[in-house]
């Protein structure tokens, strides 16, 4: 297994005319999208890449997923996808411009992952698609759950203060027949 993850990271070398960058976006599209739509998205970005002398390492698209705050016109719900590539400074620089132009995109990020790669090393990987959150079947299923939740911590409650009230009334019967 430890051969797999130093497989998966960058080999650490001296930045050369050989060495590329290796960088990291994540995307956020709206939710209404379909998946043709997000995979169009995708090709649109990896030819920009491409045509900018940079290599797609791999698509991430971790599907629907709840956003920590509104994000684009007040959407608390967005696509994700992650892509991970390998280029000059400059290529970055055009990704985000072209980012900034879809309609589609909410929001984006761009990390720097490592600073020189050797191209070999890092041998392009299948596009992965995840399911996302299942965020419709969770209200129905954690409303029924903390409404059981509930009823109990209420009857164990009451459990104790009817033991308490027992206890009590022992100990006063004790007390006065002494």
């Amino acid at each position: 297994m430890s051969e797999n993850v130093a497989a998966a990271r960058p080999q650490k070398v001296a930045p050369t005319s050989q060495t590329l960058r290796e960088y990291e976006t994540i995307y956020l599209l709206r939710q209404d999208l379909t998946p043709e739509q997000v995979d169009r998205i995708k090709e649109r970005l990896r030819a920009i890449i491409d045509r900018n002398g940079g290599r797609v390492i791999r698509f991430t698209t971790w599907g629907k997923k709840k956003t920590a705050f509104p994000v684009g016109n007040k959407e608390s719900r967005a696509i994700y996808v992650h892509v991970l590539y390998l280029g000059k400074g400059g290529l970055v620089a055009e990704v985000e411009r072209n980012l900034r132009n879809f309609e589609e995109v909410l929001k984006f990020q761009t990390v720097k992952v490592s600073d020189a790669v050797l191209p070999e090393t890092r041998p392009t990987e299948e596009d992965v698609v995840l399911e996302g959150d299942r965020e419709d079947e969770r209200p129905a299923r954690e409303a029924r759950g903390e409404a059981e939740g509930e009823d109990e911590e209420v009857s164990e409650a009451e459990e104790v203060e009817e033991a308490q009230d027992e206890e009590d009334s022992e100990a006063s019967a004790e007390e006065s027949g002494d």
